[in-house]
């Protein structure tokens, strides 16, 4: 169990400073990061740079509201099981396969494929320690029994 209230604590602080980090970037920046995301000729157009920020702030307070609700989950990780599927679900489809499309529209997958792998390690750690708390139960449960 020590391993999943670790593992909250690390995504939460890791989503949190993610959140803070973009935030800056979306409120005090001239926007040049986004355009540069953006593929041709989406990144010349003051519009549709515009519309991309618009759209990942969203994706930003998602990681806020997760990163707070992570480290609360970290209090009682056995009981907070469920949050760990939510964010693992999380980084299986807003991260691993809306990826994978960005990269299959035509978006760098210099960039994504870094992402992907960061996603793919949240998910199986998260999958690991919540595996690991299911044997505990599962040991406590017939020791009791005894």
């Amino acid at each position: 169990m020590n391993k999943l209230r670790w593992w909250f604590r690390i995504i939460g602080i890791f989503y949190l400073l993610l959140t803070m980090m973009n935030l800056f970037f979306l409120f005090f920046s001239n926007g040049q990061m986004f355009a540069d995301t953006l593929p041709a000729p989406m990144n010349i157009e003051p519009l549709a740079v515009r519309a991309f920020m618009d759209a990942w702030m969203v994706f930003v307070f998602e990681f806020g509201v997760l990163g707070a609700m992570a480290l609360v989950a970290s209090r009682k990780p056995a009981q907070s099981r469920i949050m760990a599927w939510v964010i693992i679900l999380a980084e299986l489809f807003r991260g691993v396969v809306a990826d994978a499309i960005w990269i299959g529209r035509g978006y760098a997958a210099s960039s994504y494929i870094g992402f992907i792998v960061i996603h793919v390690v949240i998910m199986a750690t998260g999958v690991w320690f919540l595996r690991q708390v299911q044997v505990e139960a599962v040991s406590a449960q017939l020791g009791m029994a005894d």
